[in-house]
């Protein structure tokens, strides 16, 4: 990915409702290691259910802002499987986020998306571990490569979906 600034990084937000127009970028903003990641998420530190989902296509950045839905206790140790990096993790270490589709029209406030989410964001981290490999397995190298690829194309694929049912339904910012 490549480096951004902290107004494209803001300005990306596809659906910020008006009273959550303020985007806090991560503390560490300018430690990131753009070279690194397939997308930059974080959390608003001031409200934590608040989530942040940046990336780029086409050298245009895209981004969503998510609300982490409560994780229900009754699971138990059920696993869940993220639907961004596809790793499988215990039932507290994924989370369901939805983004809110854009809309000027209060009343049309309530439709979303969603998808199940590692709870730390921390996607990256999983794709980059080293797999365990059998004799008659692809290089590591190729590996890796290839969940990179599929990380940075399911993300684009959901801000997309966002983004764009917005456009195609009259929705978009609100002037």
């Amino acid at each position: 990915m490549r480096p951004m600034t902290r107004d494209e990084v803001r300005g990306a937000i596809v659906n910020p409702s008006p009273a959550e127009k303020k985007v806090r970028l991560p503390a560490r903003f300018d430690d990131v290691r753009w070279h690194r990641i397939d997308y930059l998420g974080w959390r608003d530190l001031r409200a934590p259910k608040r989530a942040y989902l940046i990336t780029e296509a086409d050298d245009q950045p895209l981004g969503v802002l998510l609300r982490q839905a409560p994780n229900d206790a009754a699971h138990g140790s059920r696993t869940m499987m993220c639907d961004l990096c596809r790793f499988t993790r215990r039932f507290n270490e994924v989370s369901l986020f939805t983004a809110q589709l854009p809309s000027c029209d209060k009343r049309d406030r309530l439709n979303s998306v969603g998808l199940l989410l590692c709870t730390d964001l921390d996607c990256v981290v999983k794709v980059h571990s080293k797999p365990v490999r059998e004799a008659f397995d692809r290089p590591v190298d190729e590996i890796i490569r290839a969940r990179r690829e599929g990380l940075r194309s399911r993300t684009i694929s959901f801000i997309r979906s966002v983004s764009e049912t917005g456009r195609t339904t009259g929705r978009g910012r609100c002037g």
